[in-house]
């Protein structure tokens, strides 16, 4: 009995990666070309049973991690390379692909946190959990986009860093009005004050990044000694 449970158990994960393939391009396509509509689809699908939650996508978690994950591959494949020495814990390409995912959920986090903080709702897991789900949707082309600068960047030659700024900004001109449509969308903000909110909370984001990066950094450098 035991044994059937596990082959059932191993059927159905089976099933799941190999459903991935399927539908993880078809979760980027709607979220590059319908944002809106699928941090809409984020937020609703949490009220259905959890038979038919996501099921014509990728839930919202599993395709941001999906997204480091083959950004993280891809970059390896291009010899993008960290610049400092990793200690002991992100030897592991696992431990470091969590670390990664944590850093980049910041982005999804920070926008969360203030769109719960401009209802005047309580912050509760319950009251974040639709927010911060519609936002890995939006995230996600996002860090594509900045994954793809870094390794055309990487090549050094004046021409492959104009390309990779250029890929860089053409990012983030698509998260900033995203954000920016989604606030005039649900928050009934005017144009102007939503681009300005989505700009400045993004760059907030950036801000997160940096420190976690920096103090990651400190760690390294007191665990190789140079501190």
């Amino acid at each position: 009995m035991d044994f059937m449970r596990l082959l059932k158990s191993v059927e159905e994960l089976l099933y799941e990666l190999v459903t991935w393939i399927l539908f993880y391009p078809l979760t980027l396509w709607r979220c590059i070309r319908r944002p809106l509509q699928m941090m809409t689809y984020a937020g609703t699908e949490l009220s259905d049973s959890d038979a038919e939650r996501y099921d014509d996508a990728l839930s919202p978690p599993i395709f941001l991690l999906l997204t480091l994950f083959i950004a993280h591959l891809v970059g390896l494949q291009f010899g993008v390379q960290s610049t400092v020495v990793l200690p002991d814990v992100f030897a592991d390409e696992r431990n470091l692909l969590f670390f990664r995912a944590i850093a980049f959920s910041l982005f999804p986090l920070l926008l969360a946190l203030r769109d719960v903080r401009r209802r005047g709702a309580r912050l509760t897991r319950k009251t974040l959990q639709p927010v911060f789900y519609s936002q890995c949707y939006a995230a996600a082309p996002f860090i594509l986009t900045i994954n793809l600068a870094l390794i055309v960047g990487q090549h050094g030659n004046p021409a492959a860093i104009l390309a990779g700024i250029a890929i860089l900004v053409l990012g983030l001109a698509w998260y900033v009005r995203t954000e920016a449509a989604w606030l005039m969308q649900d928050g009934g903000m005017a144009a102007g004050r939503a681009h300005l909110t989505a700009a400045l909370t993004i760059a907030l984001g950036f801000l997160a990044l940096f420190a976690v990066l920096l103090v990651t950094g400190v760690a390294i450098a007191r665990q190789t000694g140079v501190l």
